[in-house]
């Protein structure tokens, strides 16, 4: 949802009573309002501003070289110090006099805010106590302006403190801002006719003309005033500027370069003739209104101060106060000096992967792969032609640069000399395997397997010689495992006895004699006995 604009709070017990706004922390009386705040000090939370509006409120401001009962109003007013109301020492009272021909806060150096007032600039507390402006910027630039280019009026103002994220990084704090709505990170561009998101670190860091950006449409709002916009009522912050995305999104505003009265005035014509449509419900523009703005961000017409019936009688009068705006602008050459390098892109990574892309050979890559780098670099350089947003410019660059890694070689044909390495296959091959460490053998056979598919692949002779040689280192590194293991001793302990003890078959046994023992021993004996005999 869109933030409201920080509106007059009322409150009768201190504290306690607040105005609940949308999508935002609440606004209330425990705010803090500091007081003659430095213009210059003050951080805007926009990148553009209506020049036009600019110009016809200066117009109003100044004449004859003196400061107008219109910029006394206004700026007390801005103040919070409305139709001269203000509280000394606790007591309200008002002063008409001075409202109209000076600065209360000058005047009446002790003068502070009633209860019923609030200032119109509300501000955020940013990292290292920096005061960031979520509302009144054209307040604000308008006054800063005529102190300097007149040297009249003041450039101090109050603000009111509705937050304070000053212990944030400022990371943190631009998130908060998003987040909170409470920041508008796009801006009109004039190249391309649309609204585009910008970094927020190019935000603008003074109230100062020339750092803002002009926008037509927020000028145009102005003064689209009376015949379809209802100032009083409206309740979104940035509430202009999404006019003016609504209405570009209309196409009926391309080619306008706002480059003279004749522009805004075809602009100012072509405004009033839709939102006489879209206050009529005319289904077309109530449809694309609800697509920009109601579905993405949550705005109704009602909260950018449309109004329920269309005055076309208040046109021609509205129309002469632009023409004399134009007029004022044109000749204001300070006023109308704008921030011109607000959508300048960032291209430094583009650049560096566009280096790594011509450094290449087209030759050795496939045609396809190749040609898609190509073809993105070509559409980021049309993009930042066409004046495209960071983000979009971005995204190409990661495109090129994940495409610059799918590239595809183109296989070789270079014929390797494989002399090398089909002899340490050979030596490899001579081995066996269960005298070595198998670890060790298997890792060159792992090797050897790297360098056949690097062959069949179509490698380089560099990569080739490279593997051969770690391969070979190696090979001559393996060492034979010993095939004979020392063996553990665990025979007994020794002993002498043992060893002089025969077998069991040769231990004396006891003597047994049978029968048949006796007559062979007998028959013996006279054999013996016999031959014995003949002899002699």
């Amino acid at each position: 949802m869109i933030t409201t604009r920080f509106s007059k709070i009322s409150a009768t017990v201190a504290g306690l009573v607040a105005a609940i706004f949308v999508g935002v922390a609440n606004v209330s009386a425990d705010n803090k309002t500091e007081y003659n705040v430095p213009i210059s000090t003050i951080h805007p939370t926009q990148a553009a501003v209506g020049k036009a509006q600019i110009a016809s409120k200066i117009s109003t401001y100044v004449e004859n070289g003196a400061l107008t009962k219109n910029y006394y109003n206004d700026f007390n007013d801005d103040n919070g110090y409305t139709n001269g109301l203000y509280s000394l020492n606790g007591v309200s009272q008002t002063d008409k006099t001075t409202y109209k021909t000076n600065s209360i806060q000058s005047v009446i150096p002790d003068a502070q805010l009633t209860n019923d007032s609030t200032a119109k600039v509300p501000v955020i507390k940013g990292p290292g106590g920096t005061l960031y402006a979520t509302d009144g910027h054209h307040g604000s630039t308008t006054y800063e302006f005529i102190k300097q280019q007149y040297n009249l009026g003041f450039d101090t103002i109050n603000v009111e403190v509705i937050a304070d994220y000053s212990s944030l990084s400022m990371a943190d704090f631009y998130k908060k801002l998003i987040a909170n709505n409470q920041v508008l990170p796009m801006a009109f561009n004039v190249k391309t006719g649309e609204y585009q998101s910008f970094s927020l670190d190019r935000l603008p860091t003074h109230m100062y003309a020339n750092e803002f950006v002009n926008d037509p449409f927020r000028s145009l709002a102005y003064f689209w005033r009376k015949s379809a916009i209802d100032k009083d009522n409206v309740t979104a912050n940035f509430a202009e500027f999404y006019l003016g995305m609504f209405l570009t999104s209309t196409g009926e505003f391309k080619g306008l370069s706002f480059e003279s009265q004749d522009y805004y005035l075809t602009a100012f014509n072509k405004g009033n003739a839709i939102l006489q449509k879209l206050i009529n419900g005319d289904t077309t523009y109530t449809a694309l209104f609800n697509k920009v703005l109601t579905i993405p961000y949550g705005v109704t017409p009602s909260m950018l101060g449309i109004q329920s019936i269309f005055d076309d009688t208040k046109i021609a009068a509205q129309r002469q106060k632009l023409t004399d705006a134009l007029t004022f602008l044109t000749n204001t050459p300070a006023l109308a000096t704008s921030n011109t390098t607000l959508f300048d892109l960032n291209t430094e990574q583009l650049t560096k992967q566009v280096a790594t892309f011509k450094a290449l050979s087209a030759s050795d890559y496939t045609k396809d792969s190749y040609q898609k780098v190509n073809d993105l670099i070509t559409k980021a350089n049309e993009l930042i032609s066409n004046n495209g947003s960071q983000t979009d410019l971005d995204n190409l660059t990661s495109q090129i640069e994940q495409a610059l890694r799918n590239l595809v070689k183109v296989p070789t044909t270079e014929i390797l000399d494989t002399t090398q390495f089909e002899q340490q296959v050979s030596r490899f091959n001579k081995l066996t395997a269960t005298q070595y460490d198998s670890t060790h053998y298997q890792s060159i056979k792992n090797a050897i397997a790297e360098i056949q598919a690097l062959i069949t692949n179509h490698g380089t002779q560099n990569e080739l010689n490279t593997k051969v040689e770690s391969l070979q280192a190696k090979i001559d590194a393996l060492k034979p495992v010993s095939s004979v293991k020392t063996a553990t001793n665990t025979s007994p302990k020794h002993n002498h006895k043992q060893h002089l003890e025969l077998p069991r078959n040769m231990v004396k046994q006891p003597i047994i004699i049978s029968p048949v023992m006796i007559v062979l021993v007998l028959m013996a004996s006279v054999s013996f006995s016999y031959k014995r005999f003949k002899l002699f």
